[in-house]
Formats: structure tokens, sequence, C-alpha cells
């Protein structure tokens, strides 16, 4: 059965936030609950290439302290749009799922659903905090034209995670001095998160 994802009309999502091509937008938990409010399941294929539509994808950055979990992509990812690169955030689309909490409880379920895919903690590392920070656009690349990332900021106990899918990326953690070495080298919602929020 072919991937039900999460999006809202692209003029809906615009009704509710300040527009701005390529940043960070800050944003209330209110507007995060009209957007699940108002968002729509559809096939992931109808809507890959489908501007009037936006994924909702959230976007969580790991931090202990003052570091990074830094990860780079390898050959086996699925998104030839996203090559090898740096990034931040991990997270993805938002599938179909029942939750007995609030619309912003089911984007931190489905964000917690990700991590927990694609890293493991050990030895103690526990999630101490999930804070939502704001909104990514960038409607300069292809890949930015349909989606729209929910910045969070998953903060971890301690440094104990390691990635599961090895053969897709690898992670390091990075002290956020040291952000500047990779930047050049990251994808765009990461650029954006280290110009617009960590710095």
């Amino acid at each position: 059965m072919e991937e039900l994802v999460f999006a809202i009309p692209t003029g809906e999502l615009w009704n509710l936030l300040t527009y701005k091509e390529q940043g960070l937008i800050h944003g209330k938990s209110g507007a995060l609950n009209t957007i699940v409010q108002k968002g729509l399941f559809r096939k992931r294929s109808e809507l890959e290439e489908d501007s009037s539509f936006k994924q909702i994808i959230p976007y969580g950055v790991i931090t202990c302290k003052d570091s990074y979990y830094l990860f780079k992509r390898t050959g086996g990812q699925r998104d030839k749009r996203l090559p090898n690169l740096f990034f931040l955030g991990v997270g993805g689309h938002m599938n179909p799922g029942k939750t007995t909490g609030s619309e912003e409880q089911y984007i931190t379920d489905e964000l917690k659903r990700e991590l927990f895919e694609e890293v493991r903690l050990s030895n103690g590392c526990t999630i101490e905090d999930i804070e939502f920070i704001g909104f990514i656009n960038d409607d300069t690349i292809p890949v930015g034209r349909f989606h729209i990332g929910l910045l969070y900021n998953i903060r971890v106990s301690n440094k104990e995670l390691s990635v599961n899918e090895t053969d897709k990326m690898t992670a390091e953690w990075v002290e956020k001095s040291g952000l500047e070495d990779y930047y050049d080298g990251m994808e765009t919602w990461s650029q954006i998160v280290v110009d617009q929020y960590i710095h």
C-alpha cells in the first residue's frame, strides 16, 4: 500500500504564517494546532511535485549542552534530491496515527517515531525536553517547494546516541563553535537552523 503523508494546502498555510521565501518563521503553538486541524493525508506520489500543497515535516535538532548531533547522508538515501550532505535534523513525513492528546502531541509523537527509527539512545540517555522553535521554509530549491519544516530542539541527557541505519547515514557530536566547519556541506534547512536559530 502506498504511503500516505500529511500536508496542508499552501494557500491555507500562508494565511496562517507570514510568508518567507527562505528562512525560519517563528510561530506559536496555536498556529501549529491550526495547521494540524487543516491538514490532510494524501498519497505521497501525488504530492511530490504538487506545489499547491506543503508536506509537513517535523525536524528535530538533537542537542546536549552546547553540542549538536550532526548527520551525514550516505549512498542509501531514497531521496536523490538530497545527496551526500550534512544535516542537523531528524524527522520525516507524518503518517496516519492515533493520539489521545492535542494536535501538538500528535506532531511530537510522529517526531519521536522518526527519532527512534534513526537513532538509538543507550546508557541512560533520555529525552529531557522537546521544544517547538518555528517553521523552516525554502522555496528556492526543488525539494523545499513541496515541504515545510517544523523545527524542534530535542534535548537529551547525555551523548550516548548511535545511528540505526548506518548504510544511510553517519553522525557525530559537534560543538556549537565547530558547526561552521561543516556549514558549506549542509543541506539548506540545516544552514537556516545554524544561521537563524543556533547563532
